[in-house]
């Protein structure tokens, strides 16, 4: 558990951070984007679709997930909010059908804000190394060029289009399953309600040292 929350964490974090064109927007998660909207297509083991929100450069984002799984005959569907603030300082991750919520500090976050850019890049190439990944060819989502990271010992892959993820594949065999933009649109007004957590949801606050 602890790898791979470090994992979901350092590719959320460290290769935004890093594509960074100059210090000033390395404080920036998306530092060539103010603001957007993602649609993503999942496929394989997992099915579903997602859409992710995003303003201020990426220091506010929603990704909302609506997936189906097959666990030995049994339909599992899953309907989540993940909010990420404070320029991804914490995380709340949110059942939307059982109405509750996990609020957590981003473990890894002290360890890049604040950083140069060769810093970030040096820490970069640190934690690829590693996680056995390595920086692959460029290759186009939604008419994106992007960056296609591949993790040795996994085959999972990300493909990142100025620090922002387009397509992921992670798993492989029966249990592969891709996630692949399939529509972005830029510099939109996002209501606010996106970036709220409902009412009703019972939030509980994660200790993450725990898993330290």
């Amino acid at each position: 558990m602890k790898r791979l929350i470090s994992c979901i964490l350092f590719f959320l974090l460290v290769i935004s951070y890093a594509d960074a064109d100059s210090d000033k927007s390395a404080t920036r998660r998306y530092p060539k984007s103010k603001s957007g909207i993602i649609k993503y297509n999942i496929s394989g083991t997992i099915a579903g679709t997602e859409v992710v929100y995003y303003e201020d450069w990426g220091r506010r984002e929603a990704i909302y997930t609506k997936t189906t799984m097959d666990l030995r005959g049994v339909t599992v569907d899953r309907n989540t909010l993940t909010l990420l603030e404070d320029n991804g300082q914490w995380i709340n991750n949110i059942d939307l059908n059982a109405r509750t919520g996990l609020r957590m500090k981003n473990p890894q976050y002290k360890e890049y804000v604040g950083k140069s850019r060769v810093e970030l890049e040096n820490t970069k190439r640190k934690s690829l190394k590693d996680a056995g990944a390595r920086r692959a060819e460029i290759e186009r989502v939604v008419g994106k060029p992007c960056i296609v990271w591949a993790e040795q010992y996994t085959g999972n892959e990300i493909y990142t289009w100025n620090g922002i993820i387009l397509k992921k594949v992670t798993g492989s065999g029966f249990s592969k399953t891709t996630t692949v933009a399939t529509e972005i649109t830029e510099s939109v007004n996002i209501p606010e309600g996106k970036f709220t957590i409902p009412p009703d949801i019972q939030m509980k606050t994660l200790n993450v040292s725990a898993f330290h």
